[in-house]
C-alpha cells in the first residue's frame, strides 16, 4: 500500500506542476483556461475563480487544464470552427510558450528535487553520476554469504569485516578477491563485533572446480564521505548532468519503440507496473531516495513530453510549426485526428509494455 500511495502522490504532484505551467503561460498570452483538474475521472469539489473552474476528481493519477481553443467548436452558421480568442488562434510562438511550459516545469522541479539530494547526502549516487566523483574506500567486508558455500562452511557470517588475507593487512575488495583467485591458501582472518575469527585452510577445497570461489559478496567496510557542496554548485552540476543525459536518454527511447513494436522486450524504457515497483525502492530506502526518484520521474515527464511526438507536446509545437511554414492553418478537425492517432499510438506502446513486465513478473 505505502508504494502505491508514494507512486501516485509523486505522480499527481509532478503532472499537477506539469499542468499548472500550462495554465500560467496560457493565461499570460490571453488563452481562456475552461478548466483545471486535481486528479481524473469524476469530478469530486469544482469551484469557479477568475475565469476557471478548479476541480479535484476522484481518481489521483494527474490531472489536467482545458484550455479554450484546442479544438474547433460550432460557429452560428453551422460551421466548425476555433474561438477567435482560442488556443488555435495565436501566434506560433504564444502556442510555443503555452506548450513548453510543463516541459519546463518538470525540468526545473526535477533540478531542485535532484540538487537537493546532492546537497544533504554527500555520497549519494545521484551526486557521483553527475559530477563523476567517487569516495575513497577501504577495507572490505562480507555483505552476504551464499548457502551451502565455502564461506559458511568455514563459518563466516555476513557483517565480517576481513583484517587480513595471505597476510595483507586490512586488504581492499579487489585484494580480497584476487587472494581467492589465485591463492594456494586460505589465510584469513574477520572481525565479528569484538571477537575475531581465522581461518587458515588449503585452497581451493577438493571440491572445487575451476575458479575458485569463497561463496560471498564483498563491499567496502568504510567509504569515505565527499566533501559538501552548497545548493548554487549542485544546481549547476545537476543541471549539467541532466542536459547531458538527453540525446542518450531520447535514443534509448527510440530504440525501445522500435524493439517493442517488433516484438522483442526492451529494457530502456519503464511502463506503470515498472515504475510501481520502483516507487516502492524508493519507499524503503527512505525520504532522500523518494527525493530522487521524484526528481527522475520529473525529468522523464519533461523529456517524454518533448518528444515530437503528435498528442504530446513536442508534437504540438511542430504541428504549429508546420501551420507557420506553410501559413495557413490546417482544417478544423485534422490537427486533433493527427493527435489522437498518436495518443493512440502511445497508449498500444504503454499496454505492450506493461505486457513485458507483467510476464516478467510471473515468470520469477
Amino acid at each position: 500500500m505505502l508504494t502505491l500511495i508514494v507512486f501516485l502522490v509523486i505522480l499527481t504532484v509532478s503532472v499537477v506542476v506539469h499542468e499548472l505551467a500550462h495554465y500560467f503561460n496560457a493565461r499570460s498570452v490571453g488563452v481562456p483556461v475552461r478548466a483545471f483538474s486535481v486528479g481524473m475521472g469524476p469530478v469530486l469539489l469544482r469551484r469557479r475563480w477568475r475565469g476557471t473552474e478548479w476541480r479535484l476528481s476522484l481518481l489521483p493519477l494527474g490531472g489536467y487544464v482545458d484550455l479554450q481553443g484546442l479544438t474547433p467548436e460550432e460557429a452560428e452558421d453551422g460551421s466548425m470552427r476555433y474561438p477567435d480568442d482560442g488556443f488555435m488562434q495565436k501566434t506560433f510562438w504564444q502556442k510555443t510558450w503555452v506548450l513548453i511550459g510543463g516541459v519546463i516545469a518538470n525540468f526545473i522541479l526535477a533540478v531542485l528535487l535532484l540538487a537537493s539530494v546532492i546537497t544533504v547526502e554527500p555520497n549519494s549516487s545521484i551526486r557521483m553520476l553527475a559530477t563523476g566523483e567517487t569516495p575513497e574506500s577501504s577495507g572490505a567486508v562480507f555483505q552476504q554469504v551464499v548457502p551451502d558455500s565455502a564461506a559458511e562452511r568455514f563459518g563466516f557470517q555476513a557483517g565480517d569485516v576481513v583484517l587480513s588475507i595471505n597476510g595483507v593487512q586490512n586488504p581492499s575488495v579487489a585484494e580480497v578477491q584476487e587472494a581467492i583467485r589465485t591463492g594456494s591458501k586460505l589465510d584469513l582472518r574477520v572481525r565479528r563485533g569484538a571477537e575475531q575469527v581465522r581461518v587458515s585452510e588449503p585452497w581451493p577445497p577438493d571440491d572445487t572446480s575451476g575458479t575458485p570461489l569463497l561463496g560471498v559478496s564483498l563491499g567496502p567496510a568504510e567509504v569515505e564521505s565527499l566533501p559538501p557542496i552548497g545548493f548554487g554548485t549542485a544546481l549547476l552540476e545537476t543541471t549539467g548532468f541532466l542536459v547531458r543525459v538527453v540525446p542518450e536518454s531520447v535514443a534509448g527511447f527510440v530504440r525501445a519503440f522500435g524493439q517493442t513494436f517488433a516484438g522483442q522486450r526492451s529494457e530502456e524504457v519503464v511502463g506503470p507496473v515498472g515504475m510501481v515497483g520502483l516507487a516502492g525502492q524508493a519507499a524503503q530506502g527512505g525520504f532522500l531516495a523518494i527525493l530522487t526518484f521524484a526528481g527522475l520521474i520529473n525529468f522523464s515527464l519533461a523529456l517524454f513530453n518533448l518528444l515530437p511526438i503528435p498528442g504530446l507536446d513536442g508534437g504540438r509545437i511542430l504541428l504549429s510549426a508546420v501551420v507557420a511554414l506553410r501559413g495557413r492553418p490546417f482544417k478544423p478537425g485534422q490537427e486533433e485526428f493527427v493527435n489522437f492517432l498518436g495518443i493512440a499510438l502511445l497508449m498500444l506502446f504503454v499496454v505492450l509494455v506493461s505486457f513485458g513486465e507483467v510476464g516478467d513478473l510471473i515468470r520469477r
